[in-house]
């Protein structure tokens, strides 16, 4: 396919015919009733019969610019998405456009004020109370507010100095000089508003004793390079920070003052040896030098006396600047003459501000946002030059850019001036000036023209958005009240009698237009196609991606729209809404309700061309029959050629699973009736990589026996198996396995179900705690997974009994010995495969805190609970014990208080022999913990550089070790958590990530500003609170 935009010239064409003909045809009736009539100084009115006629050149005019959109793109900056252009004076509009950058994939985004030259204006520069004293733009633009001025747009000005406010460049206000750099280009104005930009060069001279003297600046911080002049512009001092000499020069002629093409001439009013900033009096000069500067210069100024004369003369060889009335300084010219300057530095991309003349005098306003995803990524200084060549400027310079990057205007409806752009620090930066745009105009009560603006200005097809009108009067200034009824109309009738815009299906940009009492306004909105569609969950807010339902469910589903990462207005009901049909059905405005059979398959939606698709799983109600968990002393299953016992060893669910160490062909026979509901057989099984085949048996009405294989043992570790129930088998008769050589195995979770699926969502429970009342609301995903001999009620760990209400899904209990210590009062519940849900309430008590250095310490509920169970105990020393609860805990300690939390016996462990090389180093008092921690695999130790197992019980241990042991001390099951949220997540160790994603799930760790800091060491008031909260 052909770019578009090589259609353009024949396009072009076609419309220049078109128009030609609409003119033969309508010749006689244009000479007769074509007429223009002057209104309200800036509103030419016309006839309907003109209206029409303009309505179908417009139309004609839209359907080039619909198929050539190209032909809005800027080489500069990239394609257009969309801008507007609103008039605030005559000859005067501001625009903002929103293009894309394909090289950027990202948004730029220009704000600019364009105005002609006239007595309706007047472009002025502001500072603040001084040159150096910085302000933001929206402030100096306020305080011209308060002195009675319409401030039209501004923008910030010169570089300047950010520690001391000095600006590189020249400043000139109403004709005066306030600072001076001629070395720099500039841009001027003079009394009619037209621009000057060059360079001006200017001669700064002092003549006093035949002497002809340059002055090195005016109004900057004072350096070593010679003569400095001050004005009371500067401020209330010179602000020198060295020695030196200070003359006090007064105007001969009173109120005097600095201006390019002029001389002053002063009298010496007094010689000053300063030693750092002098005084500067009201309406006089000071010349001042450092005694760092040349010796001549310096003993030439101190030759003046009281009572000499000194003319300060200025000049430029530029006699532009003579009349100049305001101008500050530009760092560059980047556009001169019509050419880009391409020997400037570039830059990167960042926010910029500029200024640029048109050959017709126009001059813009110029600013660009940076450094702002999604927003606008700024430009180059090059493209910067390249935008305002495409904008018809003939030169251009650069202004102060980055956080200084503000521009100011006064909306059409608003009396007062607001920041259009969005400055990349946030806020606007305070600067050391500003150009700023006024009205000469004053209200005059007389509508000449109304404002229109719509709620929205990006539409997809089919979206809706409301209009709204106001007054101006012919001053520019808004009206109260509307001068008549409105009468709204665009192309293609899209816009209704009450202003309400429907888009039409074509993308496009579409003009709105109101009338009032013969003024009219209008306003463009722009309808766009959307590459890209977002869907949610109404219920639930989150994006969705797939969905997983039951049988008439329903789902309302919500769309919106961007283009090119802008959001686009549009309901629901602006997207095309599709289900194959096996999902379901769905509505027209995203109401999805799932069909009545377990399927698969896709909803669309789509807006234009573009269109996403979620895909859509329907389930029927899963079932779960609990055949064996293996949690109690009774394995379930009788063994034949296998040895059955219950153990921790291996343990996928909960805290216990069937060993199974078998020879040969073993059978392990368990007997269960059928019933329509069991499909599948399922269970996990830790595997011995033995080749043995795992089967389930099963048999028909007449006792024939039947077997499915659930798995070839050719693997090691978890793996949940399933076989499918055979068809007209009635009871499930239990395990077999085909082998030639001795292995060993484990089992856990044995289920029966209707769905050849594993449930992994795990139980929810919200446990409430009212004086001695504790009540738990638990539920499940699947109905009947929930049973009251799979749940626990624990106070500090110590079962207590309840009752359950399987109808209201309520546990419930009276707490009894609570007395008045602290207290961690938990519930936890399994469902049928196993998986675990706790809810925990922390009871502050007035537990007895056997530590001095506890009294005022964040962790002395959880310590002082702890000690009065002798889990913990402290250091003391004559009479105060001390718990140190900051200091890191080391791994010998850690494992006493593990020890004492399992509540171990441990001089029952006393004649376990570890395999530790520095079992010698450990400390008597941790000794047997860390042998009962290593008999019951919890503890393992760490292999040093040299290969050998460690204890390192004297060394800090790090969390990820404190939670991997804490991890290995709770029941199998809690969900895992997803450790992305932490920005350290990638440092967790592999061994220990199962462990501290599980206790990041029940809370019993959070981590700590996003971290979890794996590598770092535990204090032992963390310890105290982790064992304290792992209740």
């Amino acid at each position: 396919m052909l770019p578009a935009i090589q259609f353009l010239p024949g396009l072009f064409v076609l419309l220049h015919f078109a128009f030609l003909f609409l003119l033969w045809y309508n010749k006689k009736i244009l000479r007769n009733h074509f007429y223009c009539q002057k209104s309200n100084q800036h509103k030419t009115q016309r006839r309907p019969l003109m209206k029409s006629i303009l309505r179908r050149i417009t139309a004609l005019a839209l359907c080039a610019v619909l198929l050539c959109s190209t032909a809005l793109a800027s080489d500069a900056l990239g394609g257009k998405i969309y801008g507007y252009t609103l008039d605030i004076c005559d000859d005067t509009t501001l625009t903002r456009e929103v293009m894309w950058s394909s090289s950027r994939s990202d948004l730029r985004t220009e704000n600019y004020v364009t105005y002609k030259p006239s007595d309706s204006i007047s472009p002025v520069v502001s500072f603040g109370s001084s040159i150096p004293d910085k302000q933001t733009v929206t402030s100096m633009a306020k305080a011209l507010e308060k002195n009675g001025r319409r401030v039209l747009s501004g923008i910030n000005g010169d570089y300047f100095v950010m520690a001391t406010g000095d600006p590189l460049g020249i400043v000139i206000t109403d004709g005066v000089l306030r600072s001076s750099d001629s070395y720099l280009h500039a841009i001027g104005f003079n009394a009619d508003g037209s621009a000057v930009i060059g360079t001006p060069n200017l001669s700064l001279m002092a003549d006093f004793k035949g002497q002809s003297l340059k002055i090195a600046d005016i109004n900057k911080i004072r350096t070593n390079t010679g003569f400095y002049l001050f004005t009371d512009d500067f401020g209330n001092t010179t602000k020198n920070t060295q020695k030196g000499v200070d003359v006090i020069l007064t105007p001969n002629t009173p109120g005097e003052e600095l201006k390019i093409g002029s001389t002053v001439s002063c009298t010496v009013e007094q010689v000053i040896e300063a030693s750092g900033a002098t005084a500067i009096p009201d309406g006089k000069f000071i010349m001042s030098i450092s005694n760092k500067s040349g010796e001549w210069l310096q003993e030439t100024i101190r030759s003046l006396q009281v009572g000499d004369t000194v003319d300060i003369n200025i000049s430029s060889e530029d006699t532009r600047w003579n009349n100049v009335q305001h101008a500050v300084g530009a760092m560059y010219w980047i556009l001169k003459d019509g050419k880009v300057d391409t020997s400037i530095s570039d830059g990167a991309s960042a926010p910029r501000t500029a200024v640029g003349v048109k050959p017709d005098g126009s001059v813009v306003f110029y600013t660009i946002d940076g450094r702002q995803s999604g927003l606008s990524v700024g430009a180059t200084i090059q493209m910067v030059a390249q935008r305002l060549q495409e904008l018809g400027c003939e030169n251009a310079v650069l202004l102060d850019g980055g956080g200084s990057t503000t521009l100011v205007s006064t909306y059409p409806d608003f009396g007062t001036s607001s920041t259009i752009n969005s400055p990349s620090e946030g806020t606007p930066r305070s600067v050391s000036n500003a150009i700023f745009l006024l009205s000469n105009l004053n209200p005059t009560g007389t509508a000449g023209s109304l404002y229109v603006t719509p709620k929205s200005l990006t539409l997809l097809p089919g979206a809706t958005t409301q209009c709204v009108s106001s007054a101006m009067d012919t001053g520019w200034y808004p009206m109260d009240t509307l001068p008549g009824d409105v009468t709204w109309s665009s192309a293609d009738n899209a816009v209704s009698a009450s202003g309400l815009f429907t888009a039409p299906a074509a993308p496009g940009v579409y003009q709105v237009s109101a009338e009032s009492g013969g003024v009219t306004g209008s306003t463009n909105i722009n309808v766009l196609q959307a590459d890209a569609i977002y869907v949610t969950n109404e219920a639930t807010g989150k994006n969705v991606s797939t969905l997983s339902l039951s049988p008439g469910q329903k789902v309302n589903l919500s769309a919106a729209a961007s283009c090119k990462t802008i959001d686009l207005t549009g309901g629901d009901e602006c997207f095309a809404w599709t289900a194959d049909p096996a999902i379901g059905t769905i509505t027209s405005d995203g109401l999805f309700t799932a069909g009545s059979n377990t399927a698969s398959g896709k909803i669309k939606v789509a807006s234009g061309s573009y269109a996403v698709t979620i895909s859509v799983s329907v389930t029927a109600p899963a079932k779960y029959t609990l055949l064996s968990d293996f949690e109690g002393s009774d394995p379930g299953f009788s063994a034949q050629n296998a040895t059955l016992s219950l153990n921790d060893t291996q343990v996928r669910y909960g805290s216990q699973s069937l060993q199974v160490a078998y020879q040969n062909d073993a059978k392990l026979t368990a007997s269960r009736t059928l019933t329509q509901a069991d499909r599948y057989v399922s269970l996990w099984v830790y595997g011995d990589g033995s080749g043995s085949i795992l089967s389930a048996a099963f048999s028909y009405e007449d006792g024939t026996p039947v077997t499915q294989s659930l798995a070839t043992l050719n693997f090691t570790g978890w793996k949940q198996v399933s076989a499918a129930v055979p068809e007209g088998a009635v009871s499930f008769d239990g395990l077999s396995l085909s082998a030639s050589q001795k292995g060993t195995l484990w089992l856990d979770q044995v289920v029966l179900s209707n769905e050849n699926t594993w449930d992994t969502t795990a139980p929810t429970v919200s446990l409430s705690v009212s004086g001695t009342s504790a009540t738990a609301k638990i539920t499940d995903n699947l109905q009947g997974g929930l049973a009251a001999d799979r749940m626990t009620l624990k106070v500090d760990g110590q079962p207590v009994p309840f009752q359950w209400d399987a109808a209201s899904g309520t546990l419930s209990a009276t707490l009894s010995g609570l007395g008045k210590s602290s207290h961690q009062v938990t519930v936890t519940a399994a469902d049928t495969c196993g998986n675990l849900a706790r809810d925990s309430v922390t009871l502050s008590g007035a537990s007895s805190n056997p530590f001095a250095d506890m009294t005022n310490h964040w962790a002395r509920t959880y310590t002082a609970r702890l000690s009065e169970l002798g889990i913990i105990s402290g250091i003391t020393s004559g009479d105060v014990t001390n718990f140190y609860p900051n200091r890191n805990i080391t791994r010998g300690d850690f494992a006493l208080m593990a020890a004492n939390w399992l509540g171990l016996d441990l001089n029952a462990y006393a004649s376990v022999s570890l395999p530790y090389t520095d079992t010698k180093d450990i400390p008597s008092w941790d000794l047997n913990a860390v042998k009962a921690l290593y008999e019951l695999g919890i503890m393992q130790g760490s292999r040093a550089n040299d290969g050998t197992l460690r204890a390192n019980a004297r060394a800090s241990i790090t969390r990820a070790e404190a939670m991997t042991i804490l991890g290995r001390m709770t029941e199998k099951g809690y969900p895992q958590a997803a450790l992305s949220a932490f920005s350290d997540a990638a440092a967790v160790p592999s061994w220990a990530k199962e462990h501290v994603a599980t206790l990041v799930g029940m809370e019993v760790v959070g981590g700590s500003n996003g971290k979890l800091r794996p590598s770092s060491p535990v204090t032992r008031a963390e310890v105290a609170k982790m064992l304290f909260t792992l209740w």
